[in-house]
C-alpha cells in the first residue's frame, strides 16, 4: 500500500510540475491585456517561431487579439514594430494584415528571417478611432529550426518519467526497509537518456549546438539537468558503497530524498532560461543573459 500511495503522490507532483513548465516555457505565447478607447483586448504574443526549410527571407508573425466586434470597431489601425534583440537597432514599423477567426482578430506581419537562436523584440501600437494610441509591452521572439517530432516526443517522455521516478524514489524513502536502489538506478538511466542523449539531439536540430551548459556555456536547461544527474549519481554511489557504520547505512537512503528535492528545485526554473541566443556582432551562438538591456515598455 505504501508503494501505491507513493506512486499516486509522485504522479500528482509530476503533473503539477509539467503544467508549470508548460505554462512558463517558450512554446507558450506571452499574454497581455491592452486597453484603448474604453476597449479591452487580450493579446497573445508568440515567443518562439520555427524557421521554414526553404530559404525564405521573410516569415509571417501572427499576434492574436481577443475581443468583441463592438470593441474592434474602436480601433482605427495597428502597427507592429520590431528590431533585432539584443541590439541598438532602430525599431522598424510594419503595417500588418488582418483576419477574423470567431472572436479573434489575427494581426499578421512579415518580418525578416533570423538565424537559428536569433531573436527580435517587438510590440504593437494600437490606434483608436478617437485618435489615441497605446503601445503593448515588448515581447521577445526566438527563432529555431525544425526538430523531428519523434526525437522531441521521446525527449519529453524520458524527461517526464525521469522526474516521475525521481519524485517517487524520494517519497519512497519513508517506506521503511524497502529496496529503493533499483528505482534510483532507473531514475539515473532515464535522466541520462532524456537529458544527455535526446536533449543534445533536440538542441542540435533546433540551434545547431550540441551542449550549451557548463563548461561550454551558461544554458540553465543544460545546467539544471547536469546538477540533477550528478546529485543522483552521488546519492546512488553512497547507497551502494558498503559502510561499517550501521547508523550511516540506515540513514543514507534519505540521500535519495535530497536528490529528488534538488531535482524538483532545478526543474522549477522555467525552460530555456539563459538559453541559446544568436550574437549579431560576432555571428555566433552564446548563452546566458542578454548582453544589452531592452526596455519592457515602448516609449509613447
Amino acid at each position: 500500500m505504501k508503494g501505491i500511495y507513493s506512486w499516486a503522490l509522485a504522479v500528482i507532483i509530476t503533473l503539477a510540475a509539467v503544467f508549470s513548465q508548460r505554462s512558463t516555457g517558450p512554446s507558450q505565447p506571452e499574454k497581455q491585456q491592452i486597453e484603448i478607447n474604453k476597449a479591452s483586448f487580450k493579446a497573445s504574443f508568440p515567443r518562439s517561431l520555427v524557421r521554414p526549410c526553404d530559404q525564405a527571407k521573410e516569415i509571417p508573425l501572427t499576434v492574436a487579439l481577443s475581443s468583441t466586434q463592438e470593441e474592434w470597431e474602436k480601433i482605427l489601425g495597428i502597427v507592429l514594430y520590431y528590431k533585432r534583440h539584443p541590439s541598438n537597432d532602430v525599431f522598424t514599423a510594419v503595417v500588418p494584415t488582418f483576419s477574423v477567426d470567431k472572436n479573434k482578430l489575427r494581426v499578421e506581419a512579415l518580418i525578416p528571417m533570423q538565424p537559428a537562436a536569433g531573436k527580435i523584440t517587438y510590440y504593437l501600437q494600437l490606434i483608436g478611432s478617437d485618435g489615441s494610441t497605446v503601445n503593448s509591452r515588448h515581447a521577445i521572439l526566438r527563432f529555431r529550426n525544425h526538430v523531428p517530432e519523434l526525437i522531441l516526443i521521446l525527449h519529453i517522455l524520458f524527461v517526464f518519467f525521469a522526474f516521475l521516478f525521481s519524485t517517487f524514489t524520494g517519497i519512497y524513502t519513508f517506506a521503511g526497509k524497502t529496496k529503493i536502489n533499483p528505482y534510483a538506478l532507473i531514475t539515473i538511466l532515464l535522466l541520462f537518456t532524456g537529458g544527455f542523449i535526446l536533449g543534445p539531439l533536440v538542441q542540435k536540430y533546433a540551434f545547431n549546438v550540441w551542449w550549451s551548459g557548463w563548461p561550454l556555456g551558461r544554458d540553465m536547461t543544460d545546467n539544471k539537468t547536469l546538477i540533477a544527474f550528478l546529485t543522483w549519481i552521488a546519492a546512488y554511489v553512497l547507497n551502494r558503497i558498503p559502510f561499517s557504520s550501521a547508523r550511516l547505512c540506515q540513514w543514507r537512503r534519505y540521500l535519495y530524498l535530497v536528490a529528488a528535492l534538488v531535482t524538483m528545485a532545478v526543474y522549477s526554473i522555467p525552460h530555456s532560461t539563459a538559453g541559446s541566443q544568436y550574437n549579431y556582432e560576432t555571428g555566433t551562438i552564446v548563452t546566458g543573459r542578454d548582453t544589452a538591456a531592452e526596455p519592457t515598455q515602448s516609449p509613447e
